[in-house]
């Protein structure tokens, strides 16, 4: 599963994200935001998302918002998550590859749809890396949340 999650700055990329992601038949929830609204805080949405993605160690998160760094800063407030900003598909490739990263967070503001689109599949089809030394250093952070 794939939790979706997006401010007003990442509103309309999310809505794109989406209809990507139906059309590739992959299985993902909207939980937010559900129409544009200039007011709304990305915490609200990062932490919804974030508590899902932490509860379902299979699942996997996508937030947008202005820079995604919002976004990011919020999900890694929850224990268990591991949220990286991408800004292109190798960045997003690598996140998942070697930092078993459970959350992908986007720039809204400063990707293509093209970019991001690409940046989703890369993150979506990519498996965490085996080798002993990206094992190693994500058992380390793991220990940090203890």
């Amino acid at each position: 599963m794939i939790y979706l999650g997006a401010d007003h700055a990442g509103f309309l990329l999310k809505e794109k994200i989406k209809a990507h992601l139906e059309k590739a038949h992959a299985r993902y929830a909207d939980l937010g935001a559900f129409e544009y609204d200039k007011n709304d805080d990305y915490p609200d949405i990062a932490s919804t998302v974030a508590k899902k993605v932490a509860a379902s160690p299979k699942a996997r998160g996508i937030l947008v918002c202005g820079t995604g760094n919002g976004m990011a800063i919020t999900a890694n407030k929850i224990k268990g998550i591991r949220a990286a900003v991408a800004w292109d598909s190798y960045s997003a490739k690598k996140a998942a590859q070697d930092d078993d990263a459970n959350i992908l967070t986007l720039p809204g503001r400063d990707i293509t749809e093209q970019l991001a689109l690409a940046s989703v599949d890369a993150y979506v089809l990519e498996k965490t890396s085996k080798a002993e030394r990206h094992m190693r250093r994500i058992k380390k952070i793991k220990k940090l949340e203890k």
